[in-house]
């Protein structure tokens, strides 16, 4: 005779399996979709791992005229300078490219970026004639269309007598020493490239544009620093081909200017991210009211009145009891 201990087990198990019964009816009234066979419309190839080079030959860059003009950038750079570094012994292969290459590509996706107008400055490489350094360099005006005949021109000078790049850089300090303004020297070479004589013509050429008048950087050759009145120095900014990392050997703590490596900002929103660092301070403050230019709707408030967010007045009279204008 069955006691209700023996018979609850029995109940337990027939509950459980009432209870799958129910799960698997309920799934059986789920629909289903059917869909067709469509042959030959799947193709599986090979990954193609060369994929990674198109970005040294691919650039739709950002050109920062309509951001210029919409924030008002303020411009930071009176004067540019490319050295760009063409020597044999960047003659290594970079993702199956001559870094020579892609030293000038970076220097194109530069000059595409930058806003369409006239610049001064130079543009200097090391497989110039040697004869073109014993004479004075002088600063000309140039679009970007010039830079990039520029480019073309070296592709052709590989095989010309090369200059070592502290001597172009003592060269251009020499014409940055004669300029109004502020100037930017941009440096495309390689990491292995800067050594301690490259150090000392980039230290020559940042110490006589920050001496006083009649102080003299002794070297060989001496660099005189003449009047300082009209100097309001130059930063450096030296992009590193074939290195992954960037390197800080050229940068000090009191410098301007800043090393990058080139993969760092070869893509268009990298590169017009730097190209504006070094143009443009950032949005101006014409009335120095703390509200940008652009977003201002009152562009002359005197100094000292307090400005709403729009920067006009705030209120009738300041705290100071001047009335606001």
């Amino acid at each position: 005779m069955l006691t209700n201990n023996d018979f609850l087990p029995h109940l337990k198990s027939g509950f459980f399996l009432l209870f799958l019964l129910l799960l698997t009816g309920c799934g059986s009234f789920e629909n289903l979709i059917t869909v067709p066979v469509e042959n030959g419309l799947t193709n599986i190839k090979a990954y193609n791992t060369a994929l990674h080079k198109e970005s040294l030959y691919y650039f739709d860059p950002i050109r920062l005229d309509s951001r210029v003009t919409k924030l008002r950038l303020e411009p930071r750079t009176d004067h540019l300078f490319f050295v760009i570094d063409q020597s044999s012994s960047l003659s290594k292969d970079l993702n199956g490219v001559d870094m020579r290459l892609y030293a000038r590509e970076i220097v194109r996706r530069f000059v595409r970026t930058l806003p369409k107008q006239t610049y001064s400055g130079a543009i200097l490489t090391n497989t110039q004639k040697p004869s073109s350094y014993g004479q004075r360099l002088s600063l000309i005006n140039f679009t970007s269309d010039d830079i990039e005949q520029t480019l073309v021109r070296a592709a052709s000078q590989r095989n010309t007598t090369e200059t070592p790049l502290e001597e172009v850089i003592i060269q251009l300090s020499h014409l940055i020493n004669q300029v109004s303004g502020h100037s930017a020297v941009i440096l495309v070479t390689s990491w292995s490239e800067i050594d301690k004589s490259l150090e000392r013509a980039v230290m020559q050429m940042r110490q006589s544009n920050s001496f006083v008048e009649s102080t003299a950087v002794i070297n060989s050759p001496p660099i005189l620093a003449t009047s300082q009145e009209h100097r309001t120095g130059v930063c450096l900014y030296t992009v590193g081909v074939g290195n992954r990392l960037s390197r800080t050997r050229l940068d000090t703590v009191d410098s301007c200017g800043y090393s990058v490596a080139a993969d760092k900002v070869a893509q268009p929103r990298d590169m017009a991210h730097f190209v504006q660092n070094i143009l443009y301070k950032g949005p101006a403050d014409t009335d120095g009211d703390g509200i940008y230019d652009y977003r201002d709707r009152c562009l002359n408030t005197h100094a000292g009145r307090i400005v709403d967010y729009s920067g006009c007045p705030r209120f009738a009279n300041n705290n100071l009891g001047a009335p606001n204008d």
